[in-house]
């Protein structure tokens, strides 16, 4: 439920055919049939070029998948992602990381909600008209919820029919959210603070929450520990055990995130100004892109989980939700 393709795609959109000649092979291996695309909008365009840049993302990902129609096709409601997985087509769901892209205009959501969008994430780790990001530290996020505008967000997101993603968001616009809100909920890319104890990963009290209203965690693959020797594949399904434990096997997912492919074209400075910013991500050896899906089931299996519980792991957690929430 998280892939920065639409930044991918944006950087290099001098190049065409990518989804279909790199990502489709990649997921193909892998056995995945739905991905959240993310629009995400890097520092250096904001804040006046924001709404462009988001809108040519978009735009990028939907002319790739056209490149790549035999294989891929955008969803936008239940039904259509049902149509794709019996067709064996790659489902792609358009999500938002961090609504910059809207300023303070609540008409535009409308607006990317025609183009697909699907899920949305008030926040990334800065702030903006919404609130406030969990901070890549264990302690120092701002104590403030949510403004009017962030508050406006989450309803007309309720009103349309797009899944809230709390990932990022600060504790306190995460307890808002909680208050504001009826229905599932879900972070689409998180870890547990118990094993990397970040402002940007997740407490057991929200997991819980999440949890309780019928929502998913989605497990990130790249904020495993702080210590790269313990970022391991075995050490993932120590998050996605944890946060069954807490939660229970109906709260946890898939959110790998992963961002390795970004780096194949970063130059050395565009690398060490995103390490500045977060924190260094550990990529686990055996997964650090979607052709490795199948070592975590592989592993899920060695770990003693039963084959429904793969399942709902893997994609019946996910699906649940969307089934709920999109019109």
């Amino acid at each position: 439920m998280h892939f920065d393709l639409p930044l991918d795609l944006y950087d290099r959109r001098d190049q065409h055919g990518l989804v279909r000649d790199e990502f489709v092979p990649e997921l193909r291996a892998g056995g995945v049939s739905l991905v959240g695309a993310a629009i995400f909008i890097e520092d250096k365009d904001l804040p006046e070029m924001g709404l462009r840049v988001a809108l040519d993302q978009v735009a990028r990902l939907y002319d790739e998948v056209a490149l790549a129609a035999d294989d891929v096709t955008i969803c936008r409601t239940f039904a259509e992602i049902e149509a794709a997985r019996a067709a064996g087509k790659i489902g792609v769901l358009i999500t938002m990381e961090g609504v910059e892209p809207l300023g303070t205009d609540l008409h535009l959501l409308r607006a990317f909600y025609e183009l697909g969008v699907r899920s949305v994430g008030l926040t990334h780790a800065r702030r903006n008209a919404a609130g406030d990001g969990g901070l890549f530290a264990p302690t120092g996020s701002s104590p403030a919820g949510l403004s009017r505008f962030g508050k406006a967000v989450v309803k007309e997101c309720q009103r349309l029919g797009i899944v809230l993603d709390l990932a990022h968001l600060n504790a306190a616009g995460v307890e808002d959210v909680l208050a504001l809100t009826d229905g599932p909920l879900i972070i689409s890319h998180t870890n547990p603070r118990h094993f990397h104890d970040i402002e940007r990963n997740s407490s057991d009290a929200h997991i819980r929450a999440v949890g309780a209203r019928g929502g998913v965690i989605g497990i990130n693959a790249v904020l495993l520990s702080a210590q790269k020797e313990k970022a391991t594949l075995d050490h993932y399904v120590d998050h996605v055990a944890y946060v069954a434990d807490l939660a229970g096997i109906d709260a946890v997912g898939i959110g790998f995130d992963f961002i390795e492919f970004l780096f194949r074209h970063w130059t050395p400075a565009q690398q060490a100004a995103l390490s500045a910013n977060m924190i260094e991500a550990h990529h686990a050896p055996g997964l650090t892109n979607h052709s490795h899906a199948r070592n975590l089931t592989r592993q899920l299996i060695a770990r003693g989980f039963h084959d429904d519980e793969i399942a709902k792991i893997l994609y019946g957690n996910w699906l649940r939700v969307l089934r709920q929430v999109l019109r």
